[in-house]
């Protein structure tokens, strides 16, 4: 259907798409009443104690069911939908990947970072491209004002309440006045446990799902669930024992700084930004596993404390940021710098040569593939070739399949 296409029984569907918004549950500031939609918890809401006025109940003010269909994301509840939204905006790049994976880049009109997305990913990818400079950029320039979202009018804003209020200073009532004029916001922080006020914490794949259902693109993402099932399983039967593994620090230095802070990071933290870590078990010998703060995801230290731990590996948090960043030079910024400290020099991973850029702290299911393949490649370099960073590794030492990854993004599986 046409965006703002009249219905057959004369509303738009944008109108719809207000008006469905406040029929479920209350409004898109409620949860779902009864099931969450499928994340395996319940969400519950207090019993309706007005009755619905007749202009949302008249059969001439809501399509059908089969035209219809409820999508539910916590913390911000259920949307009644008549059909995919053809424009929406996203803000961080792990929601951008995933409608990337979903075959839906063409309706994404606006993002938080555009000129900063790891394309060298999907260039990587046969018949694949993205162009993000096409995207409006909705922080690079700093805050947006709240009259950007008019301008934008898309069909749905696929951002958390919780994410919004942090990064776009809106509040409720501007959130309320712009899903009541504009479009309701639908989406739900997954990154690590920030913004998330005691609702349910969704993983990599649990979100991804939420999102397909907004576009009826379930095949899409039950797809990347089996590629990336079988990529861990086929990883993980080559490790070795767990006490053959090397102990492995996941870190990273205030190198922007004077690089004398240490940044240990704890790997079993949930999210999608700690997802191959965890799903290729490094935490059964992260070199500072029991250290962790119980307030605190990460260790602040110094090169005393490293050397003393001394882990074998390192796996540098965002470097990979750092590799594409035209300014900085992993290798003199961080590395070399490293290595000539009389200190930190006497560390295993840094006098090994085992400190590896790593790490897109945003991902969705494509780059996770990508970072799953990465990591592997760091801890295993005998049995799995070295890292190879953003570059492609050779064809005989690629871990997964590019083109099936290609096909389920191009609709072709």
């Amino acid at each position: 259907m046409a965006r703002d296409e009249e219905r057959t029984d004369g509303s738009t569907r944008r109108e719809y798409l207000q008006v469905a918004g406040a029929v479920v549950a209350g409004g898109a500031l409620a949860g779902c009443t009864g099931s969450d939609g499928g994340s395996g918890t319940e969400a519950t809401t207090p019993e309706q104690t007005t009755e619905p006025t007749s202009e949302v109940t008249t059969e001439t003010s809501q399509p059908t069911a089969e035209e219809s269909y409820e999508v539910c994301m916590e913390p911000n509840g259920c949307h009644t939908l008549d059909a995919p939204p053809e424009r929406y905006l996203v803000y961080h790049q792990g929601p951008v990947d995933m409608m990337i994976a979903l075959g839906q880049a063409d309706g994404m009109v606006a993002s938080a970072f555009p000129t900063t997305f790891p394309t060298e990913y999907l260039d990587q990818l046969p018949g694949v491209s993205f162009d993000p400079s096409e995207l409006t950029p909705l922080s690079e320039g700093g805050t947006p004002d709240k009259e950007l979202f008019y301008e934008l009018d898309v069909d749905l804003h696929l951002v958390g309440h919780h994410p919004a209020m942090e990064y776009f200073e809106l509040d409720e009532e501007d959130l309320a006045e712009l899903e009541s004029n504009v479009a309701p916001f639908h989406g739900s922080w997954m990154r690590r446990p920030d913004y998330t006020d005691g609702h349910p914490y969704y993983t990599l794949y649990e979100g991804l799902d939420r999102y397909a259902d907004v576009f009826r693109a379930e095949a899409r993402g039950d797809a990347y669930r089996e590629m990336h099932e079988e990529l861990v399983a086929r990883l993980t039967a080559e490790f070795p024992p767990v006490e053959d593994r090397p102990s492995v620090a996941y870190l990273n230095t205030n190198y922007w700084d004077d690089g004398q802070t240490v940044y240990v990071r704890d790997p079993t933290v949930p999210g999608y930004q700690t997802r191959p870590l965890r799903d290729l078990e490094v935490p059964a010998h992260d070199a500072f596993a029991g250290q962790y703060p119980s307030d605190a995801n990460l260790i602040t230290g110094n090169f005393e404390l490293l050397l003393e731990v001394d882990p074998e590996v390192v796996v540098y948090h965002a470097g990979l940021n750092v590799v594409r960043d035209d300014e900085v030079s992993f290798e003199e910024d961080i590395l070399r710098p490293l290595r000539e400290d009389p200190v930190a020099g006497e560390v295993t991973a840094i006098a090994e040569g085992r400190v590896y850029p790593w790490h897109e702290f945003e991902q969705g299911p494509i780059i996770n593939q990508f970072q799953t393949e990465v990591l592997a490649k760091s801890l295993y370099p005998d049995t799995f070739g070295e890292p190879t960073g953003m570059e492609a590794p050779p064809a005989d030492e690629r871990l997964f399949d590019r083109q099936r990854v290609a096909d389920v993004i191009n609709g072709d599986r």
